[in-house]
């Protein structure tokens, strides 16, 4: 699979987040104006940068993402991720097999949380 230079990855925020559409400047800053949207964000990086990790200081990645999405008004925002995929093939492989494992448990998660 090809990477996404963070250029694209730009390029999609700056799509997404339009002042007076998705999102408002106000006297007391910033309002969103989605709400009510879950947001699953599913990604492959090259280290191992989850909760918890020995490189979780450094991830900017969700973060990052977390707080556009706060920007637009969306504050459930869930990841699913596979890291490592850099150090090599057998590790990537197990990484992708766990994420994709993982999807089962997340989208009953989401589909519990909707039909509350």
């Amino acid at each position: 699979m090809p990477s996404r230079p963070a250029s694209q990855l730009k390029a999609w925020i700056d799509h997404l987040a339009v002042a007076g559409k998705t999102f408002r400047y106000t006297s007391s800053g910033s309002e969103g104006l989605v709400s009510g949207k879950r947001v699953l964000v599913a990604s492959g990086r090259g280290g191992v940068y989850s909760p918890g990790g020995p490189m979780a200081a450094s991830d900017f990645q969700e973060p990052y993402l977390a707080a556009v999405f706060r920007l637009l008004g969306i504050e459930d925002v869930e990841f699913v991720r596979a890291e490592g995929v850099a150090l090599g093939p057998d590790h990537r492989e197990a990484s992708i097999a766990q994420a994709l494992a993982s999807v089962p448990a997340t989208v009953a998660r989401v589909a519990t949380a909707l039909a509350a």
